[in-house]
């Protein structure tokens, strides 16, 4: 079995190695330095890229990708061209189709969401100072976050705590590798599917949300002690009122027990409040996702309404906080008048 290993390649094909001493006659180039170094070891290293950007990939995108290499790769002397599409599913099933038109045909018959999808080439090229072949092995793979964002989702909701779902943005969700022998090779077909990539189209989210989610954790504290502060406030404001020498003992009991209960009422809501509008808002997350049927539609349609819903939660809950503090001041001043 040939043994990977990550290596930085030049990228320059003119360098020489020198053999020996460094007598030009013992001086060869470096792409046959390479080739030797294969055919003796079996080694073969590993160019890789990773990237987290929100996409949308859709079976056109796929199309793109197989004719660009195949145009890249014209300039070469090509023995063998061979891909494969592995697709898996959200309820756990997968297929394999051998060519760009079989996945074209089938992928969209199962009637089930897409949750990640693994393009794979092997390609064998004779390089001009080389007499043998050498294989290229591209690994494209593109995994669907809404996919596994939602099914992390509903496996979460027995857990007795929360996890913010918009923390899996930083996660990679496409990653694309090449076992080389010769590094010039490597990087010009790398750079093919760079830029490939950057022709996807890429999903985003405002920033005011992106804001709002990173001081999400501050919410609760935000909305507890702004009650807190606010009934605070209004009971020392009466006061001077039901602690005066005009009211006997029992008023100013029951002004100080229900001036504790008032405060302890207002901690429990502001908790609640800001535990929701952290929640809600931790629950709202960029989609990136592989659109290849209507099956994988339906699928995103049910997440954007989690996600419209969520917003229109934290929203109304932080409505909802400033509703009671309006009424807590309409109360107090109801009793002081």
């Amino acid at each position: 079995m040939t043994e990977v290993v990550e290596f930085e390649g030049y990228e320059d094909e003119n360098n020489v190695v020198v053999i020996g001493n460094e007598k030009a006659s013992e001086k060869i180039s470096f792409q046959l330095a390479q080739d030797f170094y294969n055919e003796f070891t079996g080694k073969s290293e590993r160019l890789r890229e990773l990237y987290s950007d929100s996409f949308i990939l859709k079976l056109s995108h796929v199309e793109q990708l197989h004719h660009r290499l195949e145009q890249s790769t014209e300039q070469y002397n090509i023995c063998s061209f061979h891909e494969t599409y592995s697709v898996n599913y959200v309820d756990d099933s997968s297929e394999r189709f051998s060519s760009l038109e079989r996945l074209k045909l089938h992928v969209g018959a199962r009637g089930s969401a897409v949750e990640e999808v693994i393009i794979k080439y092997n390609i064998l090229i004779i390089l001009p100072k080389t007499k043998r072949p050498q294989e290229y092995v591209i690994s494209v793979r593109m995994a669907s976050r809404v996919a596994k964002i939602e099914s992390l989702r509903n496996k979460l909701d027995s857990v007795p705590f929360d996890i913010p779902l918009h923390q899996f943005e930083t996660a990679n969700a496409a990653s694309f590798s090449i076992e080389y022998v010769d590094s010039t090779v490597a990087n010009a077909l790398m750079s093919v599917i760079k830029n490939w990539f950057n022709t996807i189209d890429k999903n985003t989210i405002p920033s005011s949300v992106k804001t709002a989610r990173k001081f999400s954790h501050f919410a609760p504290r935000l909305t507890k002690y702004s009650l807190l502060s606010l009934v605070s406030y209004y009971v020392y404001a009466s006061s001077d009122k039901f602690l005066s020498s005009e009211n006997d003992i029992k008023t100013a009991v029951l002004f100080t027990l229900g001036s504790v209960l008032i405060a302890h009422l207002s901690i429990r809501l502001g908790m609640f409040f800001g535990k929701r509008i952290e929640y809600n808002l931790d629950s709202i997350y960029e989609q990136s996702y592989i659109n290849f049927s209507g099956a994988d539609d339906n699928f995103v349609a049910k997440s954007s309404t989690k996600i419209k819903a969520s917003k229109i939660k934290a929203t109304a809950h932080l409505v909802a906080s400033i509703v009671v503090g309006i009424s807590c001041s309409l109360i107090a001043n109801w009793i002081g008048s």
